[in-house]
């Protein structure tokens, strides 16, 4: 560089320097604040400054009684973090920042050095709100500085300004004003443009799992999304969705397995350059950690209770030893358990029923020293089976995995000496819907007789007890068809020491062998105690049934629901009238979660099965063009029954009346979750009304 390069940029400096110095006392109060502009740096001089009459102390620095201070204003013109810095000042400087006015000023933050003797902080600073910056130097230090204000961030209309996500959280965007940008969207439904007005937001996976990115009513307007992987000179399409058929206002879901430390881009656009405004994403965060991951959170198994399990969330144990079957231990995604038998005698654990390929071991010892007993890939099948003589008293675990890394959900089944541990009401043992064998050869009399009990028997003898926790609010049948003796069923609500009778049966009319069924309405949350007895001490092998009977009422089933996250498939039940000019129609949709939101959808033509409606896990069963929606209700403890206009049914855009002779179709639509605590979306089964 020559000196005459030089020149003209010196001249500028002293020039300025020259035009501060004798500007310096202008700004000397806050009500005389110099206007700065967020971005530009404003060079200054407070040689010949006074220190500020009626101003506060300044709340850092200690020191300088008589500080020469300078004040400068700006009004924020977004919500944002802001830099505000004298670093590279000539002179040891301390600065503060203020909100208020100048007669009720207010300290949002303070420095004296942090990039040597020069000052720099971090405020928030508020959309439309004035600040007022007051800098000084240090015990009366003068000088020349700079001072920078740090503009706010680019709008994130392109990839290289993406505001960032947090999953799991709400995050704002507007792609009101917003640029089109490259590439094209690689999804649109018909009729819809690869390009509109976008905004770009990015996150970055914090493990493996299948994400869910979603404006599902979220947004003000039709939305379309695409989430690239990559960098934004490069980036790679992995999900693109226009339209989620669950969704209101033609919102979009897209659904990608994201990769651990990845980041992702987030684009958000509309159906077509006249489609956009204001509203909300969310990414779903990763779900919740595996209880029983690592050796040292094992759960216990029960014998002859089947242990359902998933591991598609599990990792790899850390420091447990390579399976010992099955292949190497890379990808094991493997979780544990605990067997405690109460008599020596030979434990067999297998995985049969399960949905994937498994590996099992049992290990005696500690988790810091695991001994195998019993190791096992395929028995039979592509499930696993182990066996093992164990002591009594002592503690045994149990690893399951699956094959190459797969996952799935599994069911557990252990059988070993283990006494009866629900003897009475207080050893219950849980149980779940389907069947469990149990037997009562060899059991006690609780003392707690079975009221429904005829003929010679006592009412209990030999009695097992198990607790049924109800998952939503349903109709719960339980059984004990294909027992091979003589058995009576109670059911109990409260606890075993002040247990009310809500069901009871000794004889099932047209059972064969004498076995017990019987109807009660279960609570969602509320705990069950069924007693297993016999009738006249007649003892033998058992199987508990528990299934969930929910029909369609004064409607005609369409098709069953897909199970939910209770474990049950929702139910639509109607009830009233199907006289269309009674206007006495009512629906009740049950065997929900609890307290989420959902809405009735109706078709007047027979329509088509989509699977995975909306990238959910359930089944619409009427699918069509002529599909109308009710107002969104909520599920509250797992059922909510409300009543349908028949003279006002929606329509895709209209209202309609039912008539003598018309049959329509009904769903009801309802948010979820996963196995993997992923929101998703279900439907119940559907039915049909054939109005009179």
């Amino acid at each position: 560089m020559t000196f005459s390069s030089l020149l003209p940029r010196a001249t500028t400096f002293a020039a300025a320097a020259a035009t501060l110095a004798g500007a310096a006392v202008a700004q000397d109060e806050c009500a005389v604040a110099d206007p700065i502009t967020p971005g530009v740096t404003t060079m200054f001089d407070n040689t010949g400054a006074t220190f500020s009459a009626g101003a506060p102390a300044f709340s850092c620095g200690n020191g300088g009684s008589d500080p020469l201070d300078l004040w400068y204003t700006f009004t924020a013109t977004a919500s944002y973090n802001a830099d505000v810095s004298t670093c590279g000042s000539a002179f040891d400087t301390r600065v503060e920042v203020y909100s208020g006015d100048c007669m009720n000023l207010v300290s949002e933050g303070c420095n004296d050095d942090s990039c040597g003797l020069q000052s720099s902080l971090n405020v928030d600073l508020v959309d439309g709100t004035t600040y007022f910056v007051r800098v000084a130097g240090f015990s009366g230090g003068s000088g020349m500085g700079n001072l920078d204000v740090s503009a706010p961030p680019a709008p994130p209309f392109e990839c290289v300004d993406a505001a960032p996500i947090v999953p799991g959280d709400l995050t704002a965007f507007d792609t009101t004003g917003a640029t089109e940008s490259a590439p094209d969207f690689s999804c649109a439904a018909g009729g819809g443009s690869a390009t509109s007005p976008d905004v770009w937001l990015t996150f970055t996976a914090t493990a493996d799992y299948m994400a869910t990115v979603t404006t599902c009513d979220t947004a003000s307007y039709d939305t379309k999304i695409e989430v690239y992987s990559g960098d934004c000179g490069m980036l790679v399409s992995e999900a693109c969705n226009d339209d989620d058929p669950a969704c209101a206002g033609f919102t979009s879901t897209a659904t990608l397995m994201v990769t651990d430390g990845t980041q992702y881009w987030v684009r958000i656009g509309g159906y077509t350059a006249a489609d956009f405004g204001p509203g909300e994403v969310l990414v779903t965060a990763p779900p919740p950690a595996v209880a029983n991951d690592e050796c040292s959170g094992a759960l216990p198994l029960m014998s002859g209770v089947a242990e359902a399990f998933d591991n598609s969330a599990a990792t790899n144990s850390s420091g447990a030893p390579d399976f010992s079957c099955g292949g190497t231990a890379s990808a094991a995604l493997d979780i544990w358990y605990t067997v405690v038998p109460t008599q020596t005698g030979t434990v067999m654990v297998d995985t049969f029923g399960s949905s994937f390929d498994t590996r099992l071991e049992a290990y005696e010892g500690d988790c810091g020293a695991l001994v195998s007993l019993d190791c096992n890939d395929d028995s039979g099948s592509l499930q696993s089976m182990v066996s093992f003589s164990a002591d009594a008293g002592q503690t045994y675990y149990i690893r399951v995995a699956g094959f190459s890394g797969a996952s799935g959900a599994g069911v557990l089944n252990a059988t070993f000496a283990n006494g009866f541990p629900n003897d009475d009401c207080a050893g219950a043992l849980p149980v779940g819907l389907g069947s469990t064998p149990y037997t009562t050869v060899g059991a006690t009399d609780s003392g707690l007789n079975i009221s429904c009990a005829v003929g010679s028997s006592v009412g209990s003898e030999s009695d097992v007890f198990f607790s049924y926790t109800a998952a939503t609010t349903c109709t719960v049948v339980v059984d004990t068809l294909g027992s091979e003796h003589d058995t009576t069923l109670a059911a109990y609500s409260g606890d075993c020491g002040m247990l009310t009778e809500v069901a009871c049966d000794d004889d099932f009319f047209g059972s064969p062998g004498f076995l017990s069924q019987m109807i009660f309405e279960a609570t969602a949350g509320e705990t069950y105690i069924i007693q297993c007895g016999t009738w006249n001490n007649d003892t033998g092998p058992g199987s508990l049934n528990i299934s969930i009977l929910d029909g369609p009422g004064i409607a005609d089933a369409v098709c069953v629901g897909v199970p939910n996250s209770t474990g049950e498939a929702g139910t639509l039940r109607a009830e009233g009238s199907l006289v269309a000019t009674d206007n006495d129609l009512t629906f009740e949709a049950r065997c929900l979660p609890g307290g989420v939101n959902g809405l009735l959808v109706n078709s007047i033509v027979p329509g088509v099965n989509v699977m995975n409606a909306g990238g959910g896990v359930g089944t619409l069963c009427i699918a069509s063009f002529e599909m109308g929606r009710h107002p969104v209700v909520n599920s509250g403890a797992g059922a909510v029954s409300f009543m349908v206009d028949t003279a006002a049914i929606p329509n895709q855009n209209s209202l309609i009346a039912a008539i003598a002779g018309d049959t329509i179709f009904w769903q009801f639509w309802y948010r979820d979750v996963d196995m993997a605590g992923a929101p998703t979306s279900n439907f119940t089964g559907a039915v049909s009304t054939t109005f009179e």
